[in-house]
């Protein structure tokens, strides 16, 4: 179990996180031709708009855990609306993601070269925040649906392919992302943390 200080710091990074990787939906959405998320009221970044409870208290468990993972409310997207369906769908999938990547490049800098000293409070936050947005883009990536590393993969996938696999991850995808939340840290381990521990090394410097 983490320090409770950890804790509140992991918190504090995901209600930055988490709606900054909404918002990157909604607004691409838009830019791409759908004003779904406009219509919804999804082109902010406050906290309340974008969190749903079910990912909120996912939040707090794996944090409380040592994972420091969740998600929010999904954006409501209609791909049939951009100009582009297919391929606008990926990047609008990827946006959320990169957003968290961008974060992730945006708390590192200070650390990477050397503007905060090891003594000052700042480190253990900015590490936090480095590390808390990795592991909100890994997590997404995967693809297993509704993350978004599934509207990923169905986009690249050639169109046949794409339709089996949409389907069986709308039936079954739900099931085998509550399987792997449920029993599966080892293999989120595997999934997650590797990935991390390397894109960390790569931000900072260590």
């Amino acid at each position: 179990m983490r320090d409770p200080i950890d804790i509140l710091m992991i918190l504090f990074a995901l209600i930055i996180a988490v709606p900054v990787h909404e918002f990157a939906h909604a607004r691409s959405a838009v830019s791409y031709g759908d004003d779904t998320p406009a219509r919804d009221g999804r082109l902010n970044i406050f906290p309340w708009t974008h969190f749903e409870p079910f990912g909120a208290v996912f939040m707090v468990i794996s944090s409380i855990t040592g994972f420091g993972i969740g998600w929010g409310k999904p954006v409501v997207v209609r791909p049939e609306n951009f100009r582009n369906p297919r391929l606008d769908d990926v990047k609008c999938a990827a946006w959320g993601p990169l957003s968290n990547l961008l974060l992730a490049i945006g708390f590192a800098i200070p650390l990477r070269f050397g503007w905060i000293v090891p003594e000052d409070p700042m480190q253990q936050i900015l590490l936090i925040c480095v590390q808390v947005n990795l592991s909100l883009m890994c997590f997404n990536l995967i693809p297993i649906y509704p993350l978004d590393g599934s509207h990923v993969v169905r986009g690249l996938l050639p169109t046949h392919l794409a339709f089996s696999y949409h389907r069986f991850m709308t039936q079954w995808g739900m099931l085998i992302m509550m399987m792997l939340l449920v029993a599966g840290r080892g293999l989120l381990g595997l999934m997650i943390g590797l990935p991390v521990a390397q894109l960390m090394g790569l931000l900072i410097g260590r």
